[in-house]
């Protein structure tokens, strides 16, 4: 193992649509999860004033505010918020599959926070990212921890999962539809809203 800074195994991706956004799917703070690895949600549409480009297996990274641990890895190709610094790994440095967990870790979010300037909203520059420093294995190693994590990762979106339904379960056989009284004395149900 030998110790390496963020910006020698990673580059900041700079990358602006200059065309049409007709197409492009749009993340902003708000599509990032705290504490997870992959990107999940995101806009449709162009009526936005972004355009900073990401590409499939890029990292997102919240720089506003990054004590709210936001970074997920993009499954697809589209457009963010500047908010978001778009992080791309050198592959001969580092395996890209890796990439996400090194920077979704509370180490690197820490150092974040420390960097961070502003006081009503706080921002950290890429400039101080890539010199955050941690202990990178061998290809051969990264490997084996990519596939390890990822593993993990899917078990945990499995036992939530699970728990959303048993959830939904519970709810459906014990809670019965609500009834209320409008304004006028009569009786109408509620509805739930999902």
């Amino acid at each position: 193992m030998s110790k390496v800074k963020l910006g020698e195994v990673a580059i900041e991706h700079k990358e602006t649509c200059k065309g049409s956004k007709d197409g492009y799917p749009i993340v902003g703070l708000e599509h990032l999860v705290p504490e997870e690895v992959t990107l999940t949600a995101c806009d449709e549409g162009s009526d936005n004033t972004f355009t900073k480009m990401f590409r499939k297996g890029n990292v997102l990274f919240g720089r506003r505010r990054a004590y709210l641990r936001k970074a997920a890895v993009a499954p697809f190709d589209g457009i963010c918020s500047g908010d978001i610094t778009v992080i791309e790994a050198i592959p001969d440095r580092i395996l890209p599959e890796l990439l996400p967990f090194i920077i979704q870790n509370d180490e690197l979010f820490d150092f974040a926070v420390g960097k961070s300037a502003g006081s009503l909203s706080p921002r950290v520059k890429w400039e101080h990212l890539k010199n955050y420093e941690f202990e990178l294995p061998d290809m051969g190693k990264q490997h084996e921890l990519a596939e390890l994590l990822w593993a993990m990762d899917a078990t945990k979106k499995s036992y939530q999962k699970l728990i959303t339904a048993t959830d939904e379960l519970v709810k459906s056989q014990f809670i019965g539809p609500i009834a209320y009284k409008d304004f006028s004395g009569h009786t109408a149900p509620m509805r739930r809203c999902a």
